[in-house]
């Protein structure tokens, strides 16, 4: 049946009405898609706000984690390890250890934020002619309180005071990983060594670190960084260590940030190793 005569509109009206029907459910499918697509928009945008207000509430707990009480690591420095405790002001009581040859010049070392003290002294096991003296910080491995911005580096100080007290002088070596470094170099002065393990200098761009557009930087609110350019002055007595694989790209970012003699790679050295090469290679000046 030919529709254009039956019409008598001309010959181009069916296809007309057909172009038109075409173009109607093309709109029809581009409003629909637009509208699926601002719906998946929405609800990808209300997971992006949600997460971001999470690690908002939880950014405390990522910028000063607390550290799990190692069994393993302390009951391998049992008969090694000698028990201290160091009182804050607030009358918080730190657990801590000595080990080494008490007389001998003290390592004070500051540990990561989620490490117990006893890993490191589990891993180096002994260092001939070094007391090394560590504490755990407020809030980890057994220990009472909640770590804070606000106390962090107020309890970092008590703890280098009862480092001192262990044989009556300063320590001679400063060693912090990761945060750690923080008030390892915070404590660097003339005469003393200082060893930084996959340091970090700047919470607030770790965190941003670990997780990128989640959280950039400008959201976080943690300020404490370490005060680097006092560490130019002491440059030939600083030196770094990669101790993970996994932390090298940062610790060479990190290393960009200030002057320093020497680095090393520990790669299937023994920790203790790297530290005895870093120390003997400072003594040797």
């Amino acid at each position: 049946m030919d529709l254009r005569l039956e019409s008598g509109e001309g010959p181009f009206l069916f296809p007309f009405f057909y172009i038109c029907e075409q173009m109607q459910n093309i709109k029809t499918l581009l409003k629909n898609s637009l509208f699926r697509l601002l719906r998946i928009a929405g609800i990808l945008a209300i997971i992006y706000v949600s997460m971001v207000f999470y690690l908002a509430l939880t950014e405390r707990r990522n910028a000063f984690p607390r550290a799990i009480y190692h069994k393993e690591a302390n009951e391998a420095i049992q008969g090694k390890a000698r028990p201290l405790t160091c009182t804050l002001e607030d009358g918080i009581v730190l657990n801590g250890f000595s080990m080494g040859n008490e007389s001998a010049p003290v390592m004070l070392y500051f540990p990561e934020a989620d490490e117990d003290a006893a890993q490191f002294l589990a891993q180096v096991d002994t260092l001939p002619q070094i007391n090394v003296v560590t504490f755990n910080y407020r809030g980890s491995a057994q220990n009472k309180g909640t770590p804070s911005e606000e106390n962090f580096m107020a309890d970092a100080r008590q703890i280098f005071e009862c480092a001192s007290q262990v044989n009556g002088n300063t320590p001679n070596i400063l060693a912090g990983h990761g945060m750690g470094a923080i008030p390892a170099a915070e404590f660097m002065d003339t005469g003393k060594t200082l060893l930084l393990i996959d340091p970090i200098f700047d919470i607030a761009e770790s965190i941003a670190q670990k997780y990128k557009a989640l959280y950039p930087e400008f959201l976080v609110r943690t300020s404490l960084k370490a005060n680097t350019g006092k560490l130019a002055k002491y440059a030939e007595n600083v030196y770094l260590i990669y101790d993970r694989k996994s932390s090298e790209p940062q610790t060479r970012k990190t290393a960009e940030k200030i002057q320093y003699r020497d680095s090393f790679v520990r790669g299937g050295e023994h920790l203790s190793t790297i530290i005895l090469k870093a120390i003997n290679k400072n003594l040797s000046k």
